[in-house]
């Protein structure tokens, strides 16, 4: 019951971000994530007395969308990148995304501007590290990677808002 209630609590956020927020979404999987955001069944407040109907309505509503740390999964098993890093590994590939072993190059990956805010509250802390002398190479040079695959979601992500379109020199137009 409680999955039922967290599903129909994000399916309902999502839908009012997109939707009356003019949230954007960009990556791989953003059209996916839209279309299943609009499709999500809002619920009509029905009473739920049998375990077999959470689980009917928890199949209807679930969009399988799901917000990690800085990204946003539409998963798919037949495409996702976590699932392949499984099965390589011989272990059992589960239902579910594996942030863990979440890729960047995912076909699964949605990023939204609430993922991108976070990725500009960290980039910072990435910059920093890079930088400092204190810090043993092979961390920087992680950090240095790391900050410039963030760089380059958030450009990705800008540059794929239908207002940048129209872009001169690097300027909205």
């Amino acid at each position: 019951m409680e999955r039922l209630e967290m599903v129909l609590e994000q399916s309902e956020d999502d839908w009012t971000r997109l939707d009356e927020d003019n949230e954007h979404a960009s990556g791989p999987a953003a059209a996916e994530y839209r279309r299943r955001s609009a499709g999500a069944a809002a619920f009509l407040g029905r009473t739920v007395r049998a375990q077999a109907s959470v689980k009917r309505l928890l199949e209807q509503s679930d969009t399988d969308i799901h917000h990690g740390e800085a990204m946003t999964c539409v998963h798919r098993a037949e495409t996702a990148a976590c699932r392949k890093e499984k099965l390589l590994l011989g272990l059992p590939a589960d239902d579910g995304p594996d942030e863990s072993l979440c890729r960047s190059a995912c076909l699964n990956l949605a990023h939204t501007d609430r993922d991108i805010a976070e990725h500009r509250r960290r980039l910072p802390v990435l910059e920093t590290e890079a930088r400092d002398l204190m810090t043993p190479r092979p961390r920087r040079d992680r950090a240095a990677a790391q900050a410039a695959q963030i760089c380059a979601v958030i450009e990705q992500h800008e540059a794929s808002r239908p207002e940048a379109t129209h872009m001169e020199g690097g300027r909205v137009a």
